[in-house]
């Protein structure tokens, strides 16, 4: 059985060349480096506020048939169907809109200055939404 520290089992070490390699020798290519990334073009923005616009509309007819179902089925006066109604969409709107900003820039939009309001926002329109559907 042969000593794994026998030095004979391995290959010759050869040394670097003495002259480096010429233009027309074998070397390594050096990658172009990279533009700096630009910031999300006025086409994305557009783009984004759009679908926001589109989930808005979306949680606007959403928030009436809340509202109407509290007035109608869970008999809530019509100004706290409404009141639910309008904090049901603020809870479902500003998740939406930190989502769309997050897709368009995700290292400046989902930090915690961003990140902190749009989420506080969230959790007090899902707790007034709770509060006043519960109540008369």
């Amino acid at each position: 059985m042969p000593n794994k520290t026998d030095s004979s089992l391995l290959p010759p070490i050869q040394s670097a060349p003495s002259t480096p390699p010429t233009q027309s020798g074998v070397g390594l290519e050096v990658p172009m480096p990279m533009q700096p990334t630009m910031g999300p073009t006025s086409k994305e923005y557009a783009i984004a506020g759009g679908a926001v616009l589109v989930a808005a509309i979306i949680w606007f007819a959403v928030k009436n048939a809340y509202g109407n179902w509290l007035v109608s089925a869970q008999r809530k006066s019509p100004n706290t169907g409404s009141a639910a109604g309008w904090a049901l969409f603020g809870t479902l709107l500003f998740p939406t809109i930190a989502g769309a900003l997050g897709i368009l820039d995700s290292t400046r939009f989902l930090s915690l200055p961003y990140s902190i309001p749009v989420g506080l926002a969230t959790v007090v329109c899902l707790a007034l939404t709770i509060i006043l559907s519960t109540r008369k």
